[in-house]
């Protein structure tokens, strides 16, 4: 089993999307995932949810307001699996104002 440690950037928009999908022979460990308010003059909400491919997918985060240049640490510490086609998604109130930041371990 390999192990790779790494790390994405992910632009957070209206659209209820995936920000990171785990692959059919992947677990992926999430140690850490944060959503930061990168507009200059307004906040803006989050809905962050977990979906899973075989069980109950569960809400991380509900339309959690982020002030201007705040960020919201979503996992405060903790860790989150993913199992294979698993996927984290997270949704906007608008475009071009919150970023995620997530850092995983994939095993394969």
């Amino acid at each position: 089993m390999a192990d790779v440690l790494t790390g994405k950037g992910y632009a957070i928009t209206t659209s209820d999307a995936a920000g990171l999908s785990c692959g059919a022979s992947q677990i992926i460990t999430v140690i850490g995932l944060s959503v930061a308010n990168i507009h200059a003059s307004a906040g803006s909400w989050v809905t962050v949810n977990v979906v899973r491919s075989g069980g109950v997918d569960s809400e991380l985060a509900h339309q959690v307001e982020i002030p201007v240049n705040d960020a919201l640490d979503i996992l405060n510490g903790g860790k989150l699996i993913l199992n294979n086609s698993d996927a984290i998604w997270f949704d906007a109130e608008a475009n071009s104002h919150l970023e995620a930041s997530i850092s995983y371990l994939v095993q394969t």
